[in-house]
């Protein structure tokens, strides 16, 4: 069955509140991967690595006054942390396909006294509710590997941003090798459990943002800093091929079992988890 829009909100709709509970930590309300670096010494820390990278790359093009967008923000959790650590930002705007998460992240703004300087709002982001160039910086977390047309998601984010500013993505991409039988198998599944028919090479993605007029200024391989949980052999795939039998209809089984085929993918280093930094040149 292919994978479309819909069914990219419907996972998030019905998988979000138990993402959450099982994340791990109850105050970061961060859905995507913790990073452990050399000097990280708490879940809290290892949830907001990634936060705090992309921080660093908006402090660099806008040390004041920062205009940004989170899209496929989730339940706002990098906006709540990014936006008041930057020096007297404007507010950021964010945007998730799931009125569940905006629902949630909108909840949180109030709670934190964030509401008038973090916006969040339900939509596509291949048609975002801003003016052209009106972002210093854009960026999404383990998002864009959600778009079913990725070309789209390129030309937006281009078109959102002012020339010299950045579009940063953490993310999945595919590695470029061939892949034999076993490790197609792991990525199917992955990307059919996962819903993320977005996931491409490193190539591809840059090939896809030169035609936007967003130049590759930084890619970082965040793969060595993840705690892989990867099974051995025939376990895993015993557990596929029971899972694949299941007869539940709820999204949190396909979940489950593209969850354990990206530790497969990453561990067989099918997939590379990166983080990609653009910056936007003449139009």
């Amino acid at each position: 069955m292919p994978i479309t829009t819909d069914s990219v909100r419907t996972y998030y709709d019905e998988n979000t509140n138990l993402f959450l509970k099982f994340s791990g930590h109850n105050q970061a309300q961060n859905i995507h991967r913790s990073l452990w670096m050399s000097d990280t010494r708490s879940l809290e820390d290892a949830l907001n690595t990634s936060n705090a990278l992309i921080q660093a790359e908006i402090e660099s093009v806008a040390q004041t006054n920062a205009r940004i967008a989170d899209l496929g923000c989730g339940v706002g959790a990098s906006l709540f942390y990014i936006h008041p650590r930057l020096h007297q930002p404007a507010p950021a705007f964010g945007l998730t396909l799931s009125p569940v998460q905006a629902r949630l992240a909108s909840e949180s703004a109030r709670q934190l006294g964030l509401q008038d300087q973090i916006h969040v709002a339900e939509g596509d982001f291949t048609s975002v509710p801003l003016p052209g160039g009106s972002r210093d910086a854009v960026y999404s977390v383990e998002a864009a590997c959600h778009a079913v047309e990725p070309e789209k998601y390129f030309k937006e984010a281009s078109r959102l941003l002012r020339k010299g500013g950045k579009l940063i993505l953490v993310d999945d991409f595919k590695a470029a090798h061939p892949f034999n039988r076993s490790e197609q198998k792991w990525f199917d599944a992955y990307i059919e459990g996962w819903y993320v028919p977005g996931v491409r090479t490193v190539e591809q993605t840059e090939q896809s943002a030169n035609a936007h007029h967003l130049n590759l200024i930084k890619n970082d391989e965040l793969t060595p800093y993840l705690r892989l949980r990867n099974l051995p052999d025939f376990l895993a795939n015993t557990l596929l091929f029971l899972g694949e039998k299941l007869p539940f209809n709820h999204t949190i089984v396909p979940s489950m079992l593209g969850s354990m085929a990206l530790q497969q993918c990453l561990y067989m280093k099918v997939v590379e988890y990166r983080m990609m930094v653009f910056e936007k040149i003449d139009d």
